[in-house]
């Protein structure tokens, strides 16, 4: 199952790094970045433990993933911040299909936003975010605000022992803020365990 998941994650990935990297590349170079990167992540994932959830083990093999890119752009002497935002944009196309999975579903059960919201939540806290590879701490909702706290994060830990802790904030991390955009809702956060605190604490605030 997961070699199958990872498959469609590649190809998605692909046609979006397509997208993303045509405006500024030769469709040659491209293919050859893509080539690439995929050749570095078999070498990364060999070293990648398993973890508890299936959940947790398949998105460190993504974090294994966004290395590879991330360093393959990073040998063609790409700048580190040009890097980075072209990976965001590739990530943000792949990341917006889950969330997309996720509200429809709040959608299909629920009229309220904020009902919506908290289930969409929930939704991906049980898969792929599920524990005990992650770890919640759910907090007493004020009004209709969703607060909750994210006390283990495998990507996060992937990333610091790559030394790519800032790539992940500015990554993986912040893709977080456009998800909460597309759900109708505003994500505040003031840290996460990628930027150096001991937990990430999500507070969820549905706009209508």
């Amino acid at each position: 199952m997961l070699k199958i998941i990872l498959f469609w994650y590649k190809t998605i990935a692909a046609k979006a790094a397509t997208k993303v990297l045509t405006p500024d590349f030769g469709n040659i170079e491209v293919t050859e970045i893509l080539n690439g990167y995929w050749l570095r992540y078999k070498l990364l994932k060999k070293e990648i433990i398993k973890e508890p959830t299936f959940g947790g083990t398949l998105m460190v093999h993504l974090a294994a993933m966004s290395t590879a890119f991330y360093q393959e752009l990073k040998q063609r002497g790409i700048a580190e911040v040009r890097a980075t935002k072209y990976f965001y944009d590739i990530a943000w196309r792949v990341y917006k299909i889950m969330g997309k999975f996720s509200w429809n579903i709040a959608r299909l059960k629920y009229q309220s936003n904020a009902k919506r919201l908290k289930y969409a939540t929930e939704l991906l806290s049980a898969f792929p975010f599920n524990s005990p590879s992650y770890k919640w701490q759910n907090i007493p909702q004020q009004d209709n605000t969703v607060l909750f706290n994210c006390t283990k994060c495998p990507v996060a830990d992937y990333f610091e022992k790559k030394g790519l802790s800032e790539f992940c904030v500015n990554t993986w991390c912040a893709l977080d803020f456009p998800l909460a955009e597309m759900w109708n809702a505003k994500l505040e956060r003031t840290n996460s365990i990628a930027g150096g605190a001991k937990l990430c604490d999500f507070k969820w605030k549905p706009i209508n």
